[in-house]
This record gives structure tokens, sequence and C-alpha cells, in this order.
């Protein structure tokens, strides 16, 4: 019979050699290395976790104590309900109970102080959201001319009294992301179909795009360490002769309540806007001195991620029973077409601050039909909602309706992207836009009226700004447009040429306006591709006559 001494026990633990001392240590100075390099992306993980979610630390400190005091009286028990307890209350239980705690705590308050409103914001008739974000994007691609540089993904921007769809001209290349900077922006102007962009070159010490110490995340992370940073609300923009970046910032509030579990929860708060200039100086404004900021006006800063949350806390407005048992006035946010935005969707209107954004919702199992939209100031945040007695169409139906169309259905290789709601006077539409899956520009813009599902196919610009006329909307809808083709403006007459060739095959269209009290003469002639026709004169009644 043999027996080892102690000397010769494997033991699991023992780290048997200096190299594997410096491999712990090298993996130890990698994590370490590794976490001030991605300290935004760590910073924001521990903040949703540790401030976020209060119950982590609240139950954490819980059954730290029984743990210590089952450990000094070496009770096992005592230990084991330790660890119950941060599993089951800090790990689940405590989580689902202060998200409920705070969504109720928010529906409340969205009851309190959202104003009923007889009409939504109506849309400015100056500046119209044409441009749908895929045809920027594609517009902003094709004009990009500088190697090891890309742009960012887009948001909206207000500059020079234009609102614009925004990208970050940052490296690409790792070592340019390193010892580079970010280059300038590049503006696509978003109130026309046309391809009209802005390339503005300002370098920033401190950019998007750029890596480690340099980067804009890292160094706003820096200045403003116990608040969460918005990323998705981060755009480029110049007012006043200066150029800059900006982003939103959400803080959250404690609270607790102890029935029928006691339990710490946070709501969110808009924390304020991070704006850093090219010298890499930040300034960090509350959402006041933002409201009140010359270099802020007109630009979106409220988060939309906070804005979705306080919509969809309203399904808890009677409780958390009801939202999964009973159903009673549980609300559920609106469909939108997949690969296009989400909610919010941000639209330029006649308000003080100039951007409203809309989220749109639907009664749980209504299927598509919106009853209630809900406004939120782009600036301050502040919360309106309109209750329709008769349900509207919603956006996803109004995609089907426009696709549905003759005029649009017979394009092969079209679809229709983007509906975003338009209001005049105390009407609802979906604007909906028509474009090649190329994403190369914009074939048609169709309006549908959500309250009669009828649709005006338009082509142009200056037809749409006719539309956003008040005086005029009834006048086209109803007029040369309607559901049966492209049409033009209602003070204007519209003429629409189909160009056929022998077989009766519609090769082409074309829309001719005549102003008001005017006329035009259409001439076609026999050419040697084979082509023929004849003349016309169209009057501003409309009417038209061969010759």
């Amino acid at each position: 019979m043999s027996s080892r001494g102690p000397d010769t026990d494997p033991d699991p633990f023992r780290i048997e050699s200096d190299v594997e001392r410096w491999q712990v240590v090298a993996g130890a100075l990698v994590a370490v290395v590794f976490g001030i390099l991605s300290f935004p992306s760590v910073h924001g993980a521990l903040y949703g976790l540790l401030v976020g979610t209060p119950a982590l630390l609240q139950w954490g400190l819980v059954a730290l104590v029984l743990g210590a005091v089952g450990y000094r009286r070496r009770s096992r028990p005592l230990v084991m309900a330790a660890l119950a307890v941060f599993v089951v209350l800090g790990l689940f239980a405590g989580p689902v109970v202060g998200g409920i705690y705070a969504h109720e705590d928010v529906a409340d308050e969205m009851s309190a102080d959202a104003a009923q409103l007889d009409t939504l914001p109506n849309t400015s008739a100056d500046n119209v959201r044409m441009l749908p974000r895929s045809v920027a994007d594609n517009y902003a691609q094709s004009s990009m001319q500088y190697p090891q540089y890309r742009l960012t993904g887009s948001d909206i921007t207000y500059r020079n009294g234009t609102y614009e769809w925004s990208y970050g001209v940052v490296p690409d290349a790792f070592l340019v992301s390193v010892l580079g900077n970010q280059r300038g922006a590049m503006y696509v102007n978003m109130t026309t179909t046309d391809k009209d962009i802005t390339t503005e070159e300002t370098r920033f010490e401190n950019g998007r795009g750029q890596l480690f110490f340099d980067s804009y995340r890292y160094k706003s992370v820096l200045s403003a360490p116990l608040e969460r940073h918005d990323w998705e609300t981060t755009f480029n923009a110049r007012a006043n002769g200066t150029s800059y970046i900006a982003h939103s910032t959400t803080t959250y509030e404690w609270k607790v309540r102890f029935f029928p579990l006691p339990q710490l929860y946070a709501v969110p708060q808009f924390g304020g806007v991070e704006v850093m200039r090219p010298d890499g100086s930040i300034s960090h404004l509350t959402p006041a001195e933002a409201d009140a900021s010359a270099l802020l006006d007109g630009q979106n800063v409220y988060p939309y991620s906070l804005s979705t949350y306080r919509v969809r806390s309203m399904q808890y407005v009677h409780g958390p029973l009801n939202k999964w048992f009973w159903k009673e006035d549980v609300l559920t946010v609106a469909e939108l077409p997949e690969g296009g935005n989400e909610w919010p969707l941000v639209v330029p209107t006649d308000t003080q601050n100039g951007l409203t954004y809309f989220v749109a919702t639907e009664p749980t199992g209504s299927g598509n039909g919106v009853y209630q939209i809900w406004t939120f100031d782009g600036q301050t945040g502040e919360v309106g909602v309109q209750q329709y007695d008769d349900a509207q169409i919603g956006p996803q139906r109004a995609i089907d309706f426009v696709s549905r169309n003759p005029e649009v259905n017979r394009l092969s290789n079209a679809r229709a992207v983007s509906p975003i709601p338009i209001v005049k006077g105390d009407a609802l539409y979906w604007h909906v836009k028509v474009v090649p899956r190329s994403d190369s520009g914009v074939t048609y813009t169709a309006f549908v009226n959500a309250g009669t599902g009828n649709v005006t196919i338009l082509e142009g610009d200056r037809p749409v700004y006719a539309f956003m006329t008040a005086a005029e909307v009834d006048a086209v809808e109803g007029g040369a447009g309607g559901s049966d083709g492209p049409a033009s403006t209602a003070s204007d007459t519209t003429v629409r040429v189909v160009v056929t060739d022998a077989d009766g095959t519609i090769t082409g269209t074309q829309n001719i306006t005549v102003p008001e009290g005017g006329d035009v003469q259409l001439t076609v002639e026999n050419r040697a591709d084979g082509n023929a026709s004849a003349n016309g004169t169209a009057s501003a009644d409309g009417d038209a006559a061969a010759a």
C-alpha cells in the first residue's frame, strides 16, 4: 500500500512555473487594456446594468450581507439563501418587477402631461421630407471622393434653413482611424428629390470613426461618465460659423416602491446634449439650455429611444395584469414596413422648434389600423396625443395601397418605401415614395389619405409642395391625381401625355403643367425612329382637343 506526501499531491490551482505566472499577468494586462480601449462600450453596458437596473445592486447588497453573516456563523443555509436571493431576485424577479414599476410610473406621467390634441402639428410647407434615407444614402455614396474614408450612418440635421441628411466623413482604414481624423461632413438635401449634396471639410481632433483615445465617443464618455450616451442621435451640423458633432444623453431617476415587492427602479429622463467642436472641446447642455441654444436651433436632440419607451409604457396604464390578460385599451406601436425607418418618425412641422416626432399606435389585435398618434417636440420632448374616433389607415397598409396602384404596379423594378405622416388641417396622410430597387432616385411621390384610403400619385417636387398648401389639397387629391395617375398642382392644370408604340404598349409618360389662365401646345411629328403623333392644345381648365 502506497501513499503520497503532501508535496506530491496534484494541486489544480497551483501555478507551477514562471511561464504560467507570466501568462496570467499578461492575460490580466490584456483585459485591462482592452477595457480601457473599449471604454465607451464597457461604460454603456455597466451603466445600463448598475444604474439602469438597480435591482442588481439592491439584491446584490442584501445577498452580500446574508452571505457574510452565513460565512461568519459557518451557516450553510444562510450562504445558500444569499445565493438564492441574488439569483432569483437580483437577476430575474427584481429587474422584471423594477421594469414594470418604471413603465407604470411613466404611464402615469404621460397620462397627466400629454396634451389632448384636436389637430396634429401641421407639416411644414417649406421643408417637406422628400428624399427617403435609402436614396440619400445612394446619392451620398456615389459622391464620396475621399480614399481611405467612409460615410457614417445618416441622421436629420438643420442647416442654412433646410433639413438635410447628415453624414460624417470618417476614417475607414485601421491606421487612418488610429492616426487620422474625421475629415468633415456630407449633407444631402432632403427637401428635394434632386441630387443636392454639400461636402464640408472640417478636421476634428476627436472625431467619429477615430479609435482609442482620439475617439469622439471616448472623450464624450469621459466628459459625462454619469449619463447614458444615446449614440443613435449623433449628427454633424454647422451653425453660426461653427461645425460640431452632437448627441443626446439619458439619465435615470431612482425611485422605490414597497408593494408587492420592495424594489428600487430607474425611470429614464432626458439628460441633455453633448456638443463637440473641431478642437475637441465639449459643452454639455441641459435640456433647457439645449432648447435655448442658437447652435442647436431646429435640431432633433430629444432621444429617439426615450420617445418610443414612453409610448410603450402606455401599455401599463391600467396595470400589468390588464396588459397581460384583459388588454383593455392596451396599445401596440403600429408596424412599419421592413427595411425602412423606425419609430419615431421625424417630420419638419410648423411648430416653434421645427421638428416633431410621431409614433402611431393601434389597439392590440386591431391589425394595421391607427387610432392614436403620439407626438414629441424634437427638442424638449413635450408630448401630445390625438385619438381618432374612426380608425385610420396605418403605414403598412399605406404601402400596400400605393403598391397596388395601377401607376405603380406597372413598374416592374420599383417599390414603395418610407411612409411618413403628413398632416394638413385635420387630415392625416401617409407620404410614400416610389423608388427604383437600385435606390437611384424617386419615381413618384404618393399621398395616402389615412381616413379614406384615397391615393394621390404625384411626380416631381413642385406638385408635392403644391399639395402641402392646405387650400390645394382637396383640388389635387380629387382632381388630376386621385388614384388614377400622376398629377401636378391644384391651381395649375396637368395634362398627362401617354406615349405608346404601334402595338399600343405604353413606353413612357410625361406630365405638362398648364399655368392658370394659360395654355400649352403639344406637337408630335413623324420621325426617322418611327414615332408618330398629333398636335394638341390644352387650356387651364384641363380640356384637350386633337388638332
